[in-house]
């Protein structure tokens, strides 16, 4: 049976609060922003060996933002003493992403409370399609 709302009434709304969300979740971490949180999540996986512009370019697209956005908040990070004069996590910006991480676990598991798991696989089907199609669009 079809809605009467539009997709992008459920999608901007949904959007803003799981996007609220992150920062009441982050807000008893060091990680500032949804940003920060994605840029500290990538450099903790980044290989030390390989040069960093390729995960910084990979978390720029990702993010939609410019390479100097991202520099930005390499710089915040290392002023916050969660990352060092190389990009890698410290002894305290590992301690701040797992409390972040475990914070975003528990958010999820009450988000997804009582949905199983095969709409859970539509959802995430569903939302990768237009994602892609958003994507695509940005690229013309």
């Amino acid at each position: 049976m079809p809605s009467d709302r539009p997709l992008p009434t459920v999608i901007g709304p949904t959007e803003n609060a799981l996007r609220a969300l992150l920062g009441k979740t982050l807000s008893s971490t060091a990680i500032a922003s949804y940003s920060a949180w994605a840029v500290i999540n990538a450099a903790s996986s980044a290989d030390p060996a390989a040069p960093n512009e390729g995960w910084q370019n990979a978390v720029a697209e990702a993010l939609k933002v410019d390479l100097i956005e991202i520099h930005g908040i390499l710089r915040d990070l290392h002023d916050a003493g969660l990352l060092d004069e190389k990009g890698t996590l410290t002894q305290v910006g590992t301690a701040e992403l797992a409390a972040a991480r475990s914070g975003v676990r528990e958010a999820t598991l009450q988000l997804v409370e009582g949905i199983d798991e095969r709409q859970q696989e539509t959802a995430r089907r569903v939302l990768d399609q237009i994602r892609e199609r958003a994507e695509a669009l940005l690229s013309v």
